[in-house]
């Protein structure tokens, strides 16, 4: 499939595009009244609060956000906190502010040298987020240099070849991405938060037809029936197989 150029008739026409129903109006009202409130956040405070950490989290995760999900709700103060502080503060780059928040010791140990060096000589080691959740958080404090990684938004990026991989959980690709939709601002004129709109509307809207497409195709000749469409909940090899068939068979 042949992309099309990020350019700004193209960003302009599929941020439009985006708003098929009142509830994303809605959403963008949020999303406004969020940015506003995490600036005097930061303004005042120098972090984020626990309510506004939920209120992001809640626009994020919609229908899947629970406020008692979090089981460290409690240690925010001594789990959070420090972590807003710190990338906030500007003493460290902006290539390794993803890593403080989404740095867990169980899971990331000695993968991360950067953020754990860091974290060493201030507060606990445990307890990140995931790529996603800390994408949005970046997003919100520094909206113009840090994108919010999406399942649509990111294989959009994927088609053009500028990420070596789709998974949104995969903190390897996250500066590839970063990297990709600033360059797309940077040529457009356009805030970030347009670009994701409007790619995210391109893959709804286009992309996932195409994917549906391949998959129903793929899933007759496997005689699995070809009624089913790909989800996006679907396994993301899944869903990376069906892109890659898309990327070689324009």
């Amino acid at each position: 499939m042949k992309m099309p150029d990020f350019d700004s008739d193209f960003i302009s026409e599929w941020e439009s595009n985006y708003y098929k129903c009142p509830e994303d109006y809605k959403d963008e009202a949020t999303y406004r009244r969020l940015i506003e409130l995490v600036k005097k956040d930061v303004a005042s405070k120098g972090t984020i609060p626990k309510e506004t950490l939920k209120k992001i989290m809640k626009w994020k995760l919609g229908h899947y956000y629970s406020d008692n999900g979090n089981r460290y709700w409690g240690k925010y103060e001594t789990i959070y906190l420090p972590r807003f502080r710190v990338i906030i503060s500007g003493s460290i780059a902006d290539h390794h502010k993803l890593f403080i928040l989404i740095w867990d010791e169980s899971k990331l140990k000695d993968k991360l040298p950067v953020a754990s060096g860091i974290l060493d000589t201030i507060y606990g080691k445990a307890y990140g987020f995931g790529v996603p959740v800390a994408s949005t958080v970046l997003h919100f404090i520094f909206p113009d240099k840090f994108p919010i990684i999406d399942i649509r938004t990111v294989e959009v990026v994927y088609l053009t070849c500028q990420i070596k991989s789709p998974n949104r959980y995969d903190y390897r690709i996250y500066e590839q991405f970063r990297s990709a939709m600033l360059e797309i601002a940077s040529n457009t004129g356009f805030p970030l938060h347009k670009i994701d709109r409007a790619l995210f509307a391109y893959h709804r809207d286009f992309v996932q037809h195409e994917m549906n497409r391949i998959f129903k195709r793929w899933i007759s000749a496997s005689e699995l029936g070809p009624e089913l469409n790909l989800t996006l909940d679907a396994p993301p090899r899944l869903r990376r197989f069906v892109l890659d068939k898309i990327k070689r068979d324009p």
